[in-house]
C-alpha cells in the first residue's frame, strides 16, 4: 500500500499537470477568439470585394463607338512612323501592342 507521503507527492503531480492543462485550455481560447476576429475582418473584407466585382459587372462594356475603327488605327500607326522605321520595326511596335492586349484581356478575364 502507498504511504502518505507518495499520495502527497501523487496528488502534487496531478495538480501541476491540472493547471497546465488549464494554460493550455486558456492560450487555446485566447488563439480561437483572436481567429474569429481575424475572420470577421476577412469576412468584411470578402463582402467588399464581391460587391465591387458585382459593380464592375453591371458597367456596361466599352462600346464600339468608343472603340477606334480599323482604318483608324491604320492613320495612328501611319502618323506615328518616322521616314527611317523599317516594316520590321512595325511589325515589333505591332505584336508589343498585341502582347499589351492580350495582357489586358487576360486581367479582365481574370476579374469575372
Amino acid at each position: 500500500m502507498a504511504s502518505e507521503h507518495e499520495i502527497f507527492v501523487l496528488i502534487e503531480q496531478f495538480e501541476r499537470r491540472l493547471r497546465s492543462l488549464r494554460e493550455i485550455c486558456t492560450d487555446a481560447q485566447k488563439q480561437v477568439e483572436q481567429l474569429e476576429r481575424e475572420n470577421s475582418v476577412l469576412q468584411g473584407s470578402l463582402k467588399e470585394q464581391q460587391d465591387l466585382v458585382k459593380q464592375l459587372r453591371k458597367k456596361p462594356v466599352i462600346s464600339e463607338k468608343n472603340t477606334p475603327k480599323s482604318k483608324d488605327v491604320g492613320i495612328i500607326v501611319k502618323d506615328n512612323l518616322s521616314e527611317t522605321d523599317t516594316k520590321a520595326e512595325l511589325k515589333q511596335q505591332l505584336d508589343e501592342y498585341i502582347r499589351e492586349l492580350e495582357r489586358c484581356i487576360a486581367h479582365l478575364s481574370s476579374l469575372s
